[in-house]
């Protein structure tokens, strides 16, 4: 099998090719395709959770997310306090400068979608998305429902 045929090695390629278009389109806000997860993950939950809940549901280390964190209240998108309940907890907001931004990340994420999709029929894209699944399930250890 040649390398460029090789399917993990193609997934990874448009993994970072995925990253490094968004990371390019928001570089004049400052803000990284990991920090725009960060960004919607909060605007998902309410608008805060917990920086270990964070941690969590992106599978990153402790380091990894203070320092997106930092980098993030820096630029003005989150602030953070201190869990009253638990000290030993930092909660992490998203501001209102990050909520305005909220359009531009979808507008962004709409043309790469279309940039990458344009040539698929609605049928390939339902099969793409079955086969996608069907990885993703077999590589969790679920199975097909």
């Amino acid at each position: 099998m040649k390398k460029n045929d090789d399917i993990g090695y193609l997934i990874h390629q448009i993994d970072n090719r995925i990253k490094t278009n968004i990371d390019n389109n928001f570089k004049v806000h400052d803000l990284t395709f990991s920090q725009s997860q960060v960004l919607h993950l909060l605007e998902k939950n309410g608008g805060s959770m917990s920086q270990k809940q964070l941690q969590t549901e992106m599978n990153v280390s402790h380091p990894t997310m203070v320092g997106l964190v930092q980098r993030l209240e820096s630029n003005s998108f989150v602030t953070t306090e201190t869990d009253k309940r638990d000290r030993r907890n930092k909660i992490v907001m998203i501001t209102e400068e990050a909520l305005n931004f909220k359009n531009e990340l979808i507008r962004s994420k709409e043309e790469l979608h279309e940039a990458m999709f344009s040539s698929f029929t609605e049928d390939e894209m339902d099969t793409l998305k079955e086969m996608l699944h069907k990885i993703l399930d077999n590589i969790s250890g679920r199975k097909e429902e």
